[in-house]
This record gives structure tokens, C-alpha cells and sequence, in this order.
């Protein structure tokens, strides 16, 4: 589990806000042996066939989820998600506590070249 963080002005104020929220790019199981076949240049890992409890500071959502991942490229970009939306999402912590926690759902994902930390994430995912 990761943040994402932007400043937007996309309010009624036209004010620039940063708003940050949760996000999990691609699980940490991602390994290079995965990437795709000859001739293809990027893999978007499909929608989680299981239902996922998210997790947070020891506090596991309430809900379940069946994320889109960002998978792997081949040629050396970057495959970061493209288009998001954000949903709140509920979280029960061990101690009866519950708080909601906005989270960046990933609907499509994008290779490109403006990779972050040096592109490591091809082994590791961007926290």
C-alpha cells in the first residue's frame, strides 16, 4: 500500500489543493519472470479474480475489492496507471476503531518514459 499525491485546482473555489490518498499500483508477487510474450510491449494485470480485503496500519477494509493492477513493460518504460477514480474506502482496526480512507482505483494503465525512482518498480511496486 502506497499514497498518491496531486495538487488540482478542480473545485468550486478553483482554489489548488493537494489531496493524497491510498493506492496500490501492482502487488508485491509481480516478478520479471511475468512479462509477456515476443512482440509484446506491456502487460496490464487483469482485475483480481478474488475479492480483496485492503489493509492499512494493521486495519483491514470492511468491504471487499476486485482491484486493476498495472502490470509490467518490457521495453524499458514505465507502466503506471492512466485513468483513476477515487472511492473512500471503510477500514476496521483491531481495537473497534473505524475511519474511512480516500483510495485511487486504477481503471487503465500507460508505458511511458517519465519513470519514477529510476523505473525499479519493474521488480519492486511503487509505494
Amino acid at each position: 500500500m502506497g499514497f498518491s499525491t496531486r495538487i488540482t485546482n478542480r473545485n468550486p473555489q478553483c482554489e489548488m489543493v493537494k489531496q493524497t490518498r491510498l493506492c496500490m499500483v501492482r502487488p508485491c508477487e509481480i516478478l520479471v519472470s511475468k512479462l509477456p510474450g515476443k512482440g509484446k510491449k506491456c502487460v496490464r494485470t487483469k482485475k483480481s479474480l478474488k475479492a480483496v480485503h485492503f489493509e492499512y496500519k494493521n486495519c483491514t477494509s470492511i468491504q471487499t475489492y476486485k482491484p486493476r493492477y498495472c502490470g509490467l513493460c518490457t521495453d524499458g518504460r514505465c507502466c503506471t496507471p492512466h485513468n483513476t477514480k477515487t472511492i473512500k474506502v471503510e477500514f476496521q482496526c483491531p481495537q473497534s476503531k473505524v475511519f474511512k480512507k480516500p483510495m485511487m482505483l486504477i481503471t487503465t494503465c500507460v508505458c511511458h518514459n517519465s519513470c519514477p525512482q529510476d523505473n525499479v518498480q519493474i521488480t519492486h511496486p511503487i509505494l
